[in-house]
């Protein structure tokens, strides 16, 4: 496990890690275009980091990413009946299953959505990202469990494997 924060989480070794991780979580700012979503970008240390940029990598580790940033599978204003977002721009890179968010989330809500995400996938020192799914699954559940109102457990998805 490499953890890359402030000053270390930056574009190029952001991507680095990308290139040989199966595993990434990305717990940024992220911004959608919806007139221009390949201009859609997390927010790094020293700068963004497109969507455009990303659709350029060609990621033989990956597995699975989850983006605990705003906006990440918001869709594209122009192309209702399609998507075009970062978590769908990370599946066209080689990952196998996201988690994103349709819409700006509450800080307060991904350390929750994290727990139980990773609590499904890791069993004994083993990772099954097939149980990502059933993790956030569980997440929504405590929200909802909880009184949240829609807007703080209803963000977040799930897409791929």
């Amino acid at each position: 496990m490499r953890l890359l924060k402030d000053e270390g989480a930056q574009i190029t070794t952001v991507l680095d890690a990308m290139n040989s991780s199966h595993l990434v979580h990305l717990a940024c700012h992220g911004v959608q275009h919806a007139s221009q979503p390949l201009d859609s970008h997390l927010m790094l240390n020293d700068g963004v980091l497109s969507l455009r940029r990303i659709l350029h990598e060609n990621l033989k580790s990956a597995q699975f990413a989850l983006l605990s940033a705003c906006q990440t599978a918001t869709g594209d204003e122009a192309l209702v009946s399609e998507s075009i977002h970062l978590a769908g721009g990370f599946m066209a890179a080689g990952f196998k299953g996201v988690i994103g968010t349709l819409w700006s989330m509450a800080d307060d809500d991904a350390p929750m959505v994290t727990e139980e995400v990773y609590k499904a996938m890791i069993t004994d020192g083993n990772v099954d990202i097939t149980k990502a799914a059933e993790g956030l699954d569980r997440a929504v559940r405590r929200m909802r469990e909880k009184d949240y109102p829609p807007y703080r457990w209803m963000p977040f998805i799930h897409v791929g494997v």
